[in-house]
């Protein structure tokens, strides 16, 4: 989708709250879109040993700018 398209509704370290964040939106109809970035590892076999994985991943999720009231409301 296009980008002007999508509005940013949350950017969490978690998975599991970002998992359950998608669910609850699906739940009411609201598609999502996720970015994943990686904060520690630039390539592929340069990754950080021993790092937590909720520092490692950055998850930023998107709607539908038509939706973003209705989502963001549903979040809180």
């Amino acid at each position: 989708m296009f980008d002007f398209l999508k509005r940013e509704i949350r950017v969490t370290r978690n998975i599991d709250e970002c998992n359950k964040i998608r669910e609850l939106l699906l739940e009411n109809n609201i598609q999502t879109y996720v970015i994943t970035n990686t904060l520690t590892n630039p390539g592929r076999h340069h990754g950080i040993a021993f790092i937590q994985m909720d520092a490692a991943y950055e998850y930023q999720i998107f709607v539908r700018r038509k939706d973003w009231e209705k989502a963001n409301f549903l979040i809180r």
